[in-house]
């Protein structure tokens, strides 16, 4: 084992949740900071990969919302990577819905929004404004619950009292409200379309989630000039202009626990083929690695148990299927602009998640978009198309190196990449012809690359028995451990964005998270 290194905190992962804790702490205590990834490159699922002979793609960030200049969200954004990245607005429309008998697009302007659907559907027009107060009251409330949860306990008993927050054990999932909101099952799915922003369907998502997405978009979306990758490439310069260091190539093995404390942790450093043992140490070990891997892998499992118990019993978050593809030439010339577009042969968005249409070549739904449109740049053209779909068929492959996976596998990924660009194909009739270069990652690339359980891309399922879970949060039973990303508070760039506050907030004290919020103000009057 090589030479032991020490650090004021490390960091396992280098998720978005992984990199604003890291450059929090950083920035307001000067603390030497360690962070390690297991891939070859940093990010998370924010990461960019490349493909010859100029093709760039994001695995997870598609578009962003409330990141216009002066927003509370664009403040902290900012702070955490130091300015270091600008944002350009999508195009309006920015989101387009297809249905079997109609398209509706959405605009990022809440009283145009609401005034196309009452245009569509006149009859449901006083449920229609209704639908928006609530959701702007709900989103507004689990927000602040979300925010408040790793806050002091007699702080949040205030906040309830004064009914400043919510309460997120109540919420009924979304397909039960929109049943009693909306009369007409075209209306509801309408505005459920969204659910691919979460990952779950009406019946199983919680209102609190889908209230908080569509409370994200009213002002339309946005999109990072030079895609995904600009975030960590912002906040390694700021993590390493104090003294700490970003390392990939390094997969934690476990946190150290000695007299009831984490002191450090043990890594498997894969380098020339095969892999190395390492030792780091730090006071304080924050994971972004997921609750499930933390409390099931990393931590001693005595004093976890309950809590892996619990986490087991919700299950993982659907996974996804993204086909990478390379364009000949401008999407432009089919009428795209860098809108996104979710495209469903049903209004059935249950009946649609429940099949395996995905894998069998017959997908029902599809998201649409178009990364080089939303970023100018030097590369080719592309698109992506991403489809919702479980783990299990891809299981047998799990353990079987990546790329060497035989050809049965590349036969299944054949058949879902044809039915992909079927779909597509039938409601952009020449969408085909432009396609150049096509590549299919399957739910066993998400698990390889980031290590989450059956390739979860949004971690926890967002159901209403996961926001239950009261102890799930930023603290650990163990001392010194936090964790940090989409299992803390929510899922979504901003989400885990606010968990890297959050977190940070925990480790700096009982009213720390005031203290991190302090400064992303002051810093962002400086910058006004």
């Amino acid at each position: 084992m090589s030479a032991q290194q020490e650090f004021d905190l490390i960091v396992i992962g280098s998720g978005l949740g992984g990199l604003a804790t890291a450059s929090i702490l950083a920035q307001i205590k000067g603390w030497r900071v360690l962070v390690l990834e297991r891939h070859y490159t940093f990010g998370g699922l924010t990461q960019t990969f490349r493909r010859p002979p100029d093709y760039s793609w994001d695995v997870g960030l598609h578009y962003v919302g409330e990141m216009q200049a002066g927003s509370d969200e664009r403040a902290a954004m900012d702070f955490v990577t130091g300015g270091g990245v600008g944002w350009n607005r999508m195009p309006e429309p920015f989101e387009v819905f297809t249905y079997p008998d109609f398209r509706f697009a959405v605009h990022g302007d809440e009283a145009r929004y609401r005034a196309d659907l009452r245009a569509r559907f006149p009859d449901e027009a006083a449920n229609i404004d209704g639908y928006f107060r609530e959701m702007k009251r709900l989103g507004r409330r689990f927000a602040m619950d979300l925010a408040m949860s790793g806050g002091p306990a007699l702080l949040r008993s205030a906040l309830r009292v004064l009914r400043v927050t919510g309460d997120s054990t109540r919420m009924p999932t979304t397909g039960a409200y929109l049943e009693r909101r909306f009369k007409d099952p075209r209306l509801r799915a309408l505005v459920a379309s969204q659910w691919g922003d979460y990952g779950l369907p009406p019946d199983r998502s919680c209102l609190g989630i889908h209230a908080l997405v569509v409370r994200h978009y009213l002002r339309g979306a946005y999109y990072p000039e030079g895609g995904a990758a600009a975030l960590a490439d912002a906040v390694g310069p700021i993590v390493e202009a104090a003294g700490g260091l970003l390392l990939a190539n390094r997969r934690v093995t476990r946190i150290i626990v000695e007299n009831g404390r984490a002191v450090g942790v043990d890594v498997a450093h894969r380098r020339s083929g095969r892999e190395e043992a390492e030792r780091y140490r730090a006071p304080v070990i924050v994971s972004d690695a997921g609750a499930y891997a933390t409390y099931g892998e990393l931590l001693p499992r005595e004093p976890t148990r309950r809590r892996l118990d619990a986490i087991e019993a919700l299950g993982p978050s659907p996974s996804a299927v993204s086909l990478f593809l390379g364009l000949n030439e401008s999407p432009e010339t089919l009428g795209f602009h860098g809108e996104n577009h979710w495209i469903y042969e049903s209004y059935d968005h249950d009946r649609i998640f429940a099949g395996e249409g995905v894998v069998d070549g017959r997908p029902e739904q599809c998201y649409l978009s178009f990364p080089s449109l939303k970023s100018a740049g030097p590369g080719g053209h592309t698109a992506e198309i991403v489809a919702f779909t479980g783990y299990e068929r891809f299981a047998a492959w799990a353990e079987q190196p990546w790329r060497r996976r035989g050809g049965d596998y590349k036969a299944l990924k054949a058949r879902i990449a044809e039915g992909l660009l079927d779909l597509v194909e039938r409601h952009h009739p020449g969408f085909r012809s432009l396609v150049a270069h096509c590549e299919l990652a399957t739910p066993v690339t998400v698990e390889h690359f980031t290590g989450s359980r059956a390739g979860s891309i949004y971690g926890l399922p967002a159901t209403p028995e996961r926001y239950r879970q009261r102890w799930l949060g930023v603290r650990t039973p163990v001392p010194n451990v936090f964790l940090t990303g989409a299992d803390t508070l929510t899922l979504g760039i901003v989400g885990v964005l606010m968990s890297g506050i959050a977190t940070a907030g925990a480790v700096l004290g009982p009213f720390g998270f005031f203290r991190v919020m302090a400064a992303i103000q002051k810093q962002a009057k400086r910058r006004r």
